[in-house]
């Protein structure tokens, strides 16, 4: 082998890993950026009040209810069917306030992710960036 042809190897070596460099601390930034969203989604609640007052609904980032609380005056104040109706209007409205929030809080990953290539396009076996942000922007699935 000619010696330009071993520089041009260690030149193309030097610039691969020049990129790989590169790559790796965007990774790097991202997983540190990953855990400050995962911190947040895990610590996010979202409340919602029945339009009468009756109830207040609390839902975590998933849209799941982690708590009701129902005014003490509520059954006078309403019939059972109200209540029902409110709640469930309530609920709604906390998973839809609770999606905004989760896609707000997900829009760093989002455009940092949109931005470069995934990482098992690069390297085979690799972990999926993409597939764990849609991992994370997908709500639970209704028990059947």
């Amino acid at each position: 082998m000619e010696q330009w042809e071993r520089e041009q190897i260690r030149s193309s070596n030097a610039d691969l890993r020049s990129t790989l460099d590169v790559i790796q601390d965007d990774f790097d930034r991202e997983i540190e950026e990953l855990g400050a969203v995962q911190r947040k989604l895990a610590a996010m609640k979202v409340h919602a009040t029945t339009p009468t007052s009756l109830a207040r609904v609390t839902v975590n980032a998933s849209g799941v209810v982690t708590e009701i609380t129902i005014a003490d005056d509520a059954y006078r104040r309403s019939t059972p069917r109200q209540l029902t109706e409110e709640l469930n209007t309530a609920i709604r409205g906390a998973v839809e306030a609770a999606t905004e929030a989760r896609q707000k809080v997900l829009a760093p990953i989002t455009s940092i992710v949109d931005g470069m290539p995934d990482l098992n396009e690069i390297i085979p076996g690799a972990p999926s960036l993409r597939g764990l942000q849609a991992k994370l922007s997908q709500l639970p699935q209704e028990p059947q």
